[in-house]
């Protein structure tokens, strides 16, 4: 009897296999996180047609998905604003890209959900220095460094690796402000800060932080 419970089950995850792939669960849980700002998996594997058993050993569980979901959807933002900025290539543009890029993280409102409902999950996820959001983040802003570098005469104060992470890291500590000290969220002074240590104008031009 066991052994036919067994085959069963052994079938039952062999045709929830040939419906899905693993690579259909991160577009659905981007999509999922982005409707609701959350993402439980009993949801998604309904909304995948899969088990549960399948959804976690596909995805190494709810926090590493997680991961996954949040440093997609920064990488993409940093593309999307790279796109929809048009200031010529160097100083100037790195810091206008990046401050629209922090201020639409700042402002959108389904991170802002899932920060406020599981602020300890939250802190581990976004502000790890060796977690895969902050990795993503860092590797994403160094390659639009060098493409400011290889299309203008501008070079940044350190190789573009270090110059990242440290741009990442203080732009953390000031967007993420209520997961570190409860204070609120603040887009303004990464960007003058950047601004100064560029040696740029130190004006701050408004951007819209539409999500």
């Amino acid at each position: 009897m066991c052994a036919v419970r067994s085959q069963a089950a052994r079938r039952r995850v062999e045709a929830e296999e040939e419906r899905v792939s693993a690579e259909s669960v991160l577009p659905v849980a981007r999509r999922i996180f982005l409707a609701t700002g959350s993402l439980e998996m009993r949801s998604l594997a309904r909304e995948l047609g899969i088990g549960r058993a399948t959804l976690y050993r596909w995805t190494s569980g709810r926090e590493a998905l997680l991961s996954d979901v949040l440093a997609h959807l920064g990488v993409a933002n940093l593309h999307r604003c790279e796109r929809e900025v048009d200031s010529p290539p160097g100083a100037e543009r790195f810091v206008a890209v990046h401050d629209l890029h922090i201020r639409r993280i700042s402002g959108n409102r389904q991170l802002r959900s899932f920060i406020h409902a599981e602020p300890q999950l939250a802190h581990r996820l976004l502000l790890s220095a060796g977690g895969r959001v902050h990795r993503a983040a860092t590797d994403a802003l160094a390659d639009f460094v060098r493409r400011q570098e290889s299309r203008s005469d501008w070079r940044a104060p350190l190789d573009a690796a270090a110059f990242a992470d440290l741009v990442a890291r203080m732009s953390e500590a000031f967007i993420y402000g209520d997961l570190i000290a409860g204070t609120q969220p603040d887009v303004m002074t990464p960007t003058l800060a950047l601004r100064l240590m560029l040696g740029l104008d130190g004006a701050v031009q408004p951007r819209g932080a539409a999500t």
